[in-house]
């Protein structure tokens, strides 16, 4: 019996039942908790799962314009260069204050030494240009002096035939003379008879001297 004017007291399967309740609703809120406040660690996913990244479509670029400067072809950049190899910054991004005065001093320099590099082309395109002309005068001359040689060389070869042809003709009107002359003189001239004797002395030849060329 309890005591009169308080309130019966819970059984035991009461109590249990209610803390039973209290913990599942503390774990539902825990759950909650953590659905709200996702973890910071990745969960992989499944080799299967993973979904593969489309290729990004580039752009079709415009072809590139060329310049042309003599026998040299340049391909002109069609967008500003954000920052070169050295780090500076493109010509093309406006500068303010000692970024900019540097910036200007090194283009007057770059100008100045264009200039003169300039200058140095023109002088060696000069003197180039004046050899050029010189020689051209020279090979001029040298072809003429040899149109002129080969001319006197013509000359001299028909002055040889014409002094032999005359030398040929010479020498055989002198043949033909000479042996004229001595025609004519055997004709003339008589012959005496002791003349006669010596040159049948000299035709006959003495034994003695055959002998001893026969030994």
């Amino acid at each position: 019996m309890g005591v009169v004017g308080s309130l019966p007291s819970p059984s035991p399967s009461t109590q249990s039942n209610v803390m039973h309740t209290e913990s599942k609703q503390i774990v539902s809120s825990a759950d909650e908790c953590s659905l709200s406040n996702p973890s910071i660690y990745d969960v992989e996913a499944p080799a299967d799962k993973i979904i593969p990244k489309k290729p990004s479509r580039r752009k079709k670029s415009s072809p590139p314009i060329t310049v042309v400067y003599g026998p040299i072809n340049i391909r002109v950049r069609q967008s500003a260069a954000p920052t070169l190899a050295t780090g500076r910054c493109s010509k093309f991004v406006e500068l303010e204050g000692e970024a900019a005065i540097k910036r200007e001093i090194r283009r007057k320099r770059n100008r100045e030494a264009a200039k003169k590099l300039k200058e140095k082309r023109s002088i060696i395109e000069d003197n180039l240009k004046a050899q050029i002309s010189e020689y051209e005068a020279q090979e001029k001359s040298l072809l003429s002096t040899i149109e002129n040689l080969r001319a006197y060389k013509e000359y001299l070869e028909y002055q040889y035939q014409q002094i032999t042809s005359m030398q040929e003709s010479i020498s055989r009107s002198a043949f033909k003379k000479v042996g004229r002359k001595r025609m004519y003189l055997d004709r003339s001239v008589p012959i005496h008879p002791n003349t006669m004797r010596i040159k049948e002395e000299s035709r006959r030849s003495s034994p003695q001297w055959q002998l001893l060329f026969s030994i």
